[in-house]
């Protein structure tokens, strides 16, 4: 790879000119579902990238143009293309990257840890790492998601004490949080303005030039990293919030015989009505956690956010309340959890990716399997693989035989099931459906005993 120019001959005005000439070099510091398409990106626009992960297996699949991201479309062929022409090479040696790039890029992992406070551990890893190699001029981004001042007083004290170099004169530190929705990420790098904010103008210029000339989209400057990393919370604790009331008044509906999605359905008919809808829980790694850095942020801060607090306890309940509509939806037809065989349709956390952070169907299939409930699997994301410790089985390996069937995951292929033929594999005939994807009707017309979140009988 060609070495680096001098950082301080990098302005904002010759961004655009100097990426498209090669002559920007980027460390992305973690190949993650974030990191390995912002990497595979940025080099199509030119710019020579380290990709730096402490996985060797991730390093060295990604050296032979390989990516194990199969449910992001257009991935695997950007990253095969990139490798090729060796825009983009993987290292595990992050100091190595850090000390040949112009801009390092920290793009790790940001989960809750047991207490639900976030954990920085790889944030303060990659920060230190960055730290001991980084050149004065060089530019620091951070696109993980943190808490709003995790930027300014973690991440830029941490590369301090280890560079002995100053931030906002002897280095640059800015945020740019990704915005990206799992399985659309190419989709959204190249459609969603991104958000930048810096300690410094020159930062907040370069960074910006970068996003807006590489990835072709609106760059939206705020005045500091703290205020950029608060926006991309907030935009997700506005989901959290709104899916935890749709479940709130779900769950009021359920008792008082009313259909909440018909309730929805007709609220959105009116302009300022903007629709969500409630199920079996929510998961993965931004909305769940998201809510908690602001929580951990406000009880440091001495403000405790409530109704964001409220927010997290519904929608963490919502898996117990799936087990209790099974429970009923048993007693219907004479039979308890324990002893009945019970299909559990979807492990993933979201529609159609193969991913099963803070999955909520976790919660589901632990607590039945815990009632005595002998559990089965099917995904079609992974299906012949190991997950909660059980293969997951073909859709009629996990049906057959079976006396209830619980959908956890709203995949396209559970949109469309065949209700009389899974019917008849079946030796009791129990549905409960945490999505809400079947016609209740249709579920009843087939013979199924049915309960689904939200639909009032």
């Amino acid at each position: 790879m060609r070495a680096s120019i001098k950082q301080h001959s990098l302005s904002p005005s010759r961004v655009p000119s100097l990426l498209k000439q090669g002559k920007i070099t980027i460390a992305v510091v973690g190949l993650g579902r974030i990191g390995l398409p912002t990497a595979a990106i940025l080099a199509r626009a030119g710019a020579r990238v380290f990709g730096a992960d402490i996985s060797a297996a991730v390093v060295s699949s990604v050296n032979r143009g390989k990516c194990k991201f199969v449910d992001e479309p257009g991935l695997p062929k950007m990253v095969r293309e990139q490798v090729k022409a060796k825009r983009l090479q993987a290292t595990t040696d992050i100091g190595k990257a850090v000390s040949r790039s112009d801009i390092s890029i920290i793009s790790v992992p940001t989960p809750v840890d047991d207490r639900k406070s976030p954990d920085y551990s790889a944030v303060k890893s990659a920060s230190s790492t960055i730290g001991r190699s980084l050149r004065r001029g060089s530019i620091v981004v951070v696109e993980s998601t943190v808490g709003p001042g995790t930027a300014e007083n973690l991440i830029q004290p941490l590369i301090e004490a280890e560079s002995g170099l100053k931030g906002g004169r002897d280095f640059g530190l800015a945020s740019a949080p990704e915005r990206s929705d799992p399985g659309n990420i190419l989709a959204n790098m190249g459609t969603i303005p991104r958000v930048v904010g810096a300690t410094d103008s020159r930062s907040l210029g370069v960074v910006s030039a970068l996003y807006q000339t590489a990835l072709g989209v609106k760059v939206i400057q705020v005045r500091n990293p703290k205020t950029a990393n608060a926006i991309k919370l907030t935009e997700n604790l506005f989901r959290d919030v709104n899916i935890a009331f749709a479940n709130e008044f779900s769950l009021l509906f359920e008792k008082l015989g009313i259909d909440a999605i018909e309730v929805i359905n007709g609220c959105a008919s009116k302009y300022n009505f903007l629709p969500h809808y409630p199920g079996a829980g929510v998961g993965g790694p931004c909305l769940p956690s998201n809510s908690y850095y602001l929580i951990s942020e406000g009880v440091r801060a001495g403000n405790i956010p409530y109704m964001i607090r409220m927010a997290r306890e519904i929608n963490d309940r919502m898996p117990d309340h799936v087990v209790q509509l099974v429970s009923e939806a048993l007693n219907e037809v004479g039979k308890t959890v324990r002893g009945s065989k019970i299909a559990l349709l979807g492990v993933a956390y979201k529609p159609n990716i193969k991913d099963v952070q803070l999955t909520p169907a976790e919660g589901i299939w632990r607590r039945l399997a815990e009632m005595g409930g002998e559990m089965s699997i099917h995904d079609p994301m992974y299906e012949g693989d190991v997950v909660f410790g059980t293969k997951v089985k073909s859709m009629d390996e996990a049906v057959r035989g079976t006396d209830c069937i619980v959908i956890a995951t709203g995949h396209r292929e559970y949109k469309s099931l065949n209700l009389q033929g899974l019917a008849k594999m079946m030796r009791s005939r129990v549905l409960v459906d945490g999505r809400n994807l079947v016609d209740p009707e249709a579920a009843i017309r087939a013979g199924f005993a049915y309960r689904g979140v939200g639909r009032g009988r």
